[in-house]
């Protein structure tokens, strides 16, 4: 099958969240599975040409939309010659995917449309035989209402929403710089949404199938508490929504192979896991490194529970425990942690995004701390696992679906990760957590099995992505 991926963001290109891991992730396991998978995504300032030998593909063209010209060049990378980029200036020439540090780019609907238009006219021009469109949030959902109302394609499309928060909504005069059709398009059960246009909810009523990233997540979103304003309209396409867990490159996550930790490691060769702690912990200044280690890996928003971090590094100092907080995100979450960060003799705040250093956290923790208000999929807790690290996660979306608390471990049939999980989202339960957490690791030999079942746990694309396939050939 032959299929044409879309996404605003591919690891290792860039990478802002999740969706980059997923759109490197899945399409591999396709291509593993004999299955022919194109990828393309922006050629962003930031994308590094000359390290991913990324060419020009002597494809260029114009696209006129209400009297401008807007010029496209198409390249593709020397190593991966399915993995395709699209330069435009609009949608291209910035510092960061969507934000800078005065905040959202104000044109973001212009340049993400722009991008739906490249998608599918790259599809046309270099003659890809595509089955099956693959498009991923808000940034490419306008491809679903294009290819009905403009384009009139027989290829299919299968929208994966990946976090029903970013909904791309913007005024209603995009419409005319987009030159979509508002007799067909500017209504209820298309783009419109309270007088201003809404890409995802465009995407949800014209792709053929609708997916999201955990089963729990797909009923969830369902409901007003988590459906963001769009949960009328998810119950109305109900029929075309699937839920699939996302899974995890288990090759880039490799405890046996991960070049840059301290010492690899395997269940066989387990003692390189407490090597890596002490490693870390005289890396970073912190004492005793026989004690458990707590680490939070992650963007720095009110959804991935920050606040409950904050609140409880005051008490967080007085346990037998060690913690490191890696991450940045909303400037008022980044400037709290910058100025606690020398404050705890026991707690190693660090403000910055730093691949290697996140690989050595998975590495040498004990304990991943992972208290989201929701979380459609995660992949931290899977990665942590893989590391032979315990996720503490709040029961919500994928993690629900992901990690069984270790107490309720042996009553249930087909286990999967095993951690310590919560269901009342405040710091009362979050400590009680920990609390479960330091008594569970003072009984060394029941933690050490746990952490070895983890690192077992198959948590790689390979199911996940047959059941892509079977998507695809039913759509």
């Amino acid at each position: 099958m032959n299929i044409l991926f879309a996404a605003s963001e591919i690891f290792p290109y860039a990478k802002s969240g999740g969706l980059a891991d997923v759109a490197h992730a899945l399409p591999d396991a396709l291509r593993k599975e004999k299955h022919t998978v194109y990828t393309i995504m922006p050629l962003y300032h930031i994308v590094d040409r000359a390290k991913y030998k990324i060419v020009f593909s002597g494809l260029s063209f114009d696209y006129w939309l209400r009297g401008v010209r807007h010029q496209f060049d198409v390249f593709y990378s020397e190593d991966a010659p399915h993995d395709l980029f699209v330069y435009n200036p609009i949608i291209c020439d910035r510092m960061g995917l969507y934000h800078d540090a005065n905040g959202e780019f104000g044109d973001n609907g212009l340049r993400f449309g722009l991008f739906s238009y490249a998608v599918l006219e790259v599809m046309i021009r270099q003659k890809l035989k595509v089955e099956v469109l693959h498009i991923n949030d808000w940034q490419s959902a306008l491809v679903a209402l294009l290819i009905k109302t403009r384009y009139k394609l027989d290829t299919r499309t299968i929208l994966t929403i990946h976090n029903l928060a970013y909904q791309g909504i913007f005024s209603k005069e995009l419409m005319y710089d987009l030159e979509i059709d508002w007799e067909k398009c500017f209504k209820p059960e298309g783009l419109e949404y309270f007088d201003s246009v809404n890409f995802l909810k465009a995407g949800i009523f014209y792709s053929d199938v609708v997916t999201t990233v955990s089963k729990t997540y797909a009923h969830e979103i369902q409901t007003p508490l988590f459906g963001y304003g769009l949960d009328h309209v998810l119950r109305l396409n109900t029929y075309k929504l699937v839920g699939i867990v996302n899974g995890i490159s288990t090759e880039i996550y490799d405890p046996k192979k991960d070049k840059d930790l301290y010492k690899t490691f395997s269940t066989k060769r387990y003692k390189g896991k407490s090597d890596n702690k002490i490693a870390l912990c005289e890396a970073l200044g912190l004492p005793e490194p026989q004690r458990p280690l707590f680490v939070f890996i992650g963007r720095f928003t009110s959804q991935k529970g920050v606040d409950l971090l904050l609140d409880g590094l005051n008490l967080f100092k007085d346990f037998e425990a060690n913690f490191v907080i890696l991450g940045s995100g909303e400037e008022y979450y980044n400037h709290r942690f910058a100025v606690l960060a020398h404050n705890f003799s026991n707690i190693h705040i660090e403000v910055r995004y730093d691949e290697a250093l996140s690989h050595r956290l998975y590495a040498s923790a004990d304990f991943l701390l992972m208290p989201s208000t929701f979380e459609p999929c995660g992949l931290n807790q899977m990665i942590a696992m893989r590391y032979g690290t315990l996720p503490i996660v709040s029961k919500t979306g994928g993690l629900h679906d992901t990690v069984t608390d270790f107490t309720d471990a042996f009553d249930r049939q087909n286990i999967q990760g095993i951690g310590i999980t919560f269901g009342e989202h405040n710091l009362y339960w979050l400590l009680h957590a920990i609390a479960k957490a330091l008594s569970l690791y003072a009984n060394s030999e029941k933690f050490k099995a746990l952490s070895k079942h983890n690192m077992e746990v198959d948590n790689s694309w390979k199911l996940s992505a047959l059941e892509y396939v079977k998507l695809y050939q039913g759509a």
